[in-house]
């Protein structure tokens, strides 16, 4: 067996498309080692920096407004109607600490409580902590990102 049959063997070819969102052309990627690429050009991984960098300022530009006219409605004595469902990314980070506070409190019950008993309760905890730390904890790579 020659040297590039057993390559050719290990490697095979995957298409994948371009990360900038505006181009989206194919990439052939080989499946064996080696850094994969997320862009088909260098001029398409500038463009989808610069893509970013514009859709994160407009976001950032909408949030601060929406403060603004929350303040202005509250100056007025009353409470927004659609405040109900949106929090600020201050607001939102009290809510997942609170979140993490509260996993971190049920895995330490978890971890000292006694064998004998009723196990019942000590299972739908578990049951419990199992669901909702992949969530909180997705949420706050989210929030570090």
């Amino acid at each position: 067996m020659t040297n590039l049959q057993s390559k050719s063997d290990a490697d095979f070819e995957i298409v994948e498309y371009c990360g900038r969102l505006s181009c989206r052309k194919p990439i052939l990627q080989t499946s064996g080692r080696g850094r994969r690429r997320e862009f088909c050009s260098e001029t398409c991984r500038r463009g989808a920096d610069r893509d970013y960098k514009r859709a994160k300022a407009l976001v950032e530009h909408f949030e601060q407004s929406l403060r603004r006219t929350r303040h202005e409605v509250a100056a007025c004595g009353r409470k927004a109607e659609s405040d109900s469902g949106f929090r600020t990314p201050e607001e939102e980070a009290e809510v997942l600490a609170a979140a993490h506070a509260a996993l971190s409190r049920a895995e330490g019950i978890l971890e000292f409580a006694a064998a004998d008993g009723d196990d019942r309760f000590l299972d739908e905890l578990r049951r419990l902590v199992e669901a909702v730390s992949p969530v909180v904890g997705q949420a706050a790579m989210r929030a570090t990102a």
